[in-house]
Order: C-alpha cells, then structure tokens, then sequence
C-alpha cells in the first residue's frame, strides 16, 4: 500500500488507507460548536485487511458497519457530525417548542428556522466571522400575517455550563457578528436581528455574574438594545414574560393578540 517510505505526515499514512476505502473519515464538531475535529474509523474492508495481513480472526476486529472514505455532502463539502450532548440538545428543543406553542396565541409564524443539530448539507446555523465560521444554536425567522409589521430574527444561544470565560467570549462574538451583518450577509435580508441567550438552572448563578460584567463593558449597548436573555424554565412557564429585555419597555418580540 506504499507505506516502505517514513513520513512525519499523518495525511501521507490516511490517504492511501481512505482512497482504498479501507477506512472512513468525518467531521466532528467540537464541545462548543466552534470548530470541527477530523475523526477516522475502521471499516469492514479494512478490517478484513488487517485479519488477513496478520493472520486473525475477523471477529475479533472492531470495525464499523459504514462505507470507506471522506464523507462529503452532495456539494462536495465534509459531511460533520454535530454534538451529541442530549441535555443541550433537548434544551435547545425545549425553547423552540415553546417558542413555537407562544407564536399560536399571536398574528406571527414561524417563516423558517435552522438548527445547529440538523445535518442537511446546507450549511445549518453556519455564519462567518472575520473569514471563520462559527455555529448558533438556531436561527429563528417570524414573520406577522400583517405585511406591514415587523420581521423578527432570532440567534439563539444555549448556556448549559457555567464557564464564565466561554460564555463571555460566545456573547461578544455575537456583538461582533451583529456589527459584521453575518446574519444577514447569509440569508440576505437588511433589518437588524435579535440575540436570544437562554440559559438553564444550574448555571443561574454564573449568568447573574456574567450579566453584571457585561454591563460595565462597551459591548453593553448594543447587548442592550439587541440581545434577549432568559432562563429556560421562564421561558416555558411563560414565553413572553419570561424574556428578559434591557433596552425598553416593549420588547423586540411577538405580543399576543388580546
């Protein structure tokens, strides 16, 4: 298979194992979304190279039921695997249903909405930030049944955790995206857009700290106008009122129709 030659190159040894198809390649994202992690697997084929190579038995390889070689969308692009964290993941779900069971008591709907879990080949919550990537949670779209009302876009963040450092760091590079227009340079759209950060119980304590810092920080102001904050058990008692707004009274959200 050409492996007479030493290498310090990783790619030198994976190449001629993926072109044969004897073991697989994905993507996988990363604990915060923030970039991918390359991950190889053994596949039947090379499994059954190994057995006959080394003279054992077959059933004693661990190997995976899936195809050889790079797993690419039907646009040629890496095929990633998003996190599989299921208490972020049903967290995330939870809010978008309640947020989908509120709009049913006012004139708006959802228009469209994408979701950091669904793996479609179109890219998903993916936004570009100074030439990089990055990946909400969501994206939500609402739109009135009144033409003449307000569209409403939503960047939705989960804070599970209680990492100040990250969680800051998640929120600012919101703040940056908002002045860099990467929501609307992606889906072509002009009004400005919301920030939705949600955060569950066990880190109320740090998300307290955390919104006292921010608001000592230039970031501030546009936090305050833009951004929505709201523990997750609020918002599924009570979507609206659960929201928690800094930059007025009336909030950048649907209202219920009395």
């Amino acid at each position: 298979m050409g492996f007479d030659k030493t290498t310090n190159s990783n790619h030198y040894i994976t190449k001629p194992l993926l072109d044969g198809k004897f073991i697989g390649r994905i993507m996988v994202s990363n604990a915060f979304g923030i970039g991918r992690k390359v991950v190889y697997f053994l596949v039947k084929k090379g499994a059954e190279f190994l057995a006959d190579t080394d003279g054992i038995l077959l059933d004693t390889i661990a190997f995976t039921a899936q195809k050889g070689g790079i797993y690419t969308t039907k646009d040629g692009e890496s095929v990633a695997v998003i996190r599989s964290d299921f208490a972020h993941k049903e967290a995330y779900i939870s809010a978008f249903f309640a947020a989908l069971m509120y709009l049913q008591n006012t004139d708006y709907e959802f228009v469209d909405y994408k979701h950091y879990y669904q793996l479609k080949g179109d890219k998903g919550t993916s936004l570009k930030l100074n030439g990089k990537a990055f990946r909400p949670d969501g994206i939500w779209f609402m739109e009135s049944l009144d033409p003449s009302a307000p569209r409403f876009v939503y960047v939705v963040e989960i804070h599970r955790h209680s990492e100040r450092k990250h969680i800051i760091r998640q929120l600012r590079q919101q703040v940056e995206a908002i002045k860099a227009k990467s929501v609307q340079n992606r889906f072509g759209f002009e009004h400005p857009y919301l920030v939705l950060s949600i955060f569950t119980d066990e880190n109320i304590n740090a998300m307290q700290g955390i919104l006292k810092e921010l608001q000592q920080s230039d970031d501030w102001a546009i936090m305050q106008k833009y951004f929505l904050f709201a523990r997750l058990s609020d918002i599924l008692a009570d979507c609206y009122n659960g929201l928690g707004y800094f930059g007025g009274n009336k909030k950048p959200f649907p209202s219920i129709i009395i």
